[in-house]
């Protein structure tokens, strides 16, 4: 039996903010409220961690507000960020999709709104609103991409590269050439596959060469951007 949640703000908000995930975008005003009736809102405060490696979490998780850091361990025991996951995406469905227990781990980087919708719930809704099917296969073939650029990057592009594409890749998404970084400067080192140090040095070197100004609070202004798509 079905427990019917509602959100803080009433039914017609969770209702708005399942509208708001891309994942549902193409859904009709009475499928967006079965699908609300369905999910389970949560607030998680910073550092929470959702789900850890090894475990078999049943539920698809949806980001409304936050951030959630996916990362693995390493065999040397290191944290390898893999992605940065932001309102609008979803996490939880590499156990939907085979079965299998999450080979990576999930931790709240800032207070995040979540909702959750179960396994079965879900395959349900992948039958009878195709729409959804296609969005997540092409939010998980882009995610693909991503890890495989990632994995060329680190394997032949140097640290000046790594470091410039990132930042142009963030400026870009904020549409501002004074940006400030999402995540800590050492899991950006770590989703570059780089040490802290390396990536300090490489923006200390970017700053003297002009092409951008370091300020408190993990701000970057980006002075000359045709220079950092050379590297």
């Amino acid at each position: 039996m079905h427990q019917h949640h509602v959100h803080p703000g009433g039914e017609r908000a969770l209702e708005q903010l399942v509208a708001r995930v891309p994942l549902f975008a193409q859904l009709s005003d009475s499928e967006l409220a079965e699908v609300a009736r369905r999910v389970v809102p949560h607030s998680h405060p910073r550092n929470t961690q959702l789900y850890g490696a090894g475990e078999r979490n049943a539920s698809l998780m949806i980001i409304h507000s936050g951030l959630v850091k996916i990362y693995r361990i390493t065999a040397a025991g290191h944290e390898q960020v893999i992605r940065i996951l932001g309102p609008g995406d979803f996490l939880g469905e590499s156990t939907f999709v085979d079965r299998s227990a999450a080979d990576h781990f999930a931790v709240t980087l800032e207070k995040s709104d979540i909702c959750s919708l179960q396994h079965d719930d879900l395959h349900a809704y992948l039958l009878s609103f195709p729409s959804v099917a296609v969005k997540m296969l092409e939010t998980l073939s882009r995610r693909l991409a991503v890890t495989e650029n990632q994995l060329s990057s680190m394997a032949g592009d140097d640290a000046d590269h790594r470091v410039a594409a990132y930042l142009l890749a963030v400026s870009a998404s904020d549409q501002t050439d004074r940006l400030r970084l999402p995540i800590t400067k050492k899991d950006v080192a770590s989703l570059l596959g780089l040490t802290p140090e390396t990536l300090s040095r490489k923006l200390a070197h970017f700053e003297d060469s002009g092409w951008i100004s370091l300020h408190p609070a993990r701000v970057i202004e980006l002075h000359d951007k045709p220079a950092l798509s050379l590297l």
